[in-house]
């Protein structure tokens, strides 16, 4: 029983990561793509918190659901934009530290994503002085 909240409560936390952070970021990320990542946040954060359930000590399970998470991810960010992209893959590592049971290492990995996004036009400014500075 007592496996079985915690598991919800994983659930929760990582849903709510995983509408919220595309939410605040506010890019006019279309609808589809939204529901996508939030669905994946989800499918994430439950399938790695039921391997890690299953068997604690095995790591053959975790990474066969790796695998099969990075296979159903990639189909489904075909036709997203890159930052659409961006969100839709760090709420699948958002949601794997969660269901592994970092929880508060997640939230931490969502406020860097937040940050990072946010920050973007200036992380690209830095990148693009130093590779300038190397030519010279």
């Amino acid at each position: 029983m007592l496996g079985f909240i915690v598991f919800v409560i994983k659930l929760i936390i990582g849903g709510a990561i995983a509408y919220i952070l595309p939410s605040i970021l506010n890019r006019e990320v279309a609808k589809i793509d939204h529901l996508k990542i939030s669905a994946i946040g989800i499918l994430s954060t439950s399938i790695f918190s039921i391997c890690i359930q299953i068997s604690p000590e095995s790591s053959y399970i975790s990474a066969g659901a790796m695998i099969l998470i990075g296979l159903f991810s990639y189909n489904l960010s075909n036709d997203m934009l890159d930052f659409e992209k961006v969100l839709f893959f760090s709420s699948v590592i958002i949601g794997l530290f969660i269901g592994f049971g970092y929880i508060l290492q997640g939230i931490i990995l969502s406020f860097l994503v937040y940050y990072i996004v946010n920050n973007e036009s200036d992380l690209f400014l830095f990148f693009n002085k130093n590779i300038n500075d190397d030519d010279e």
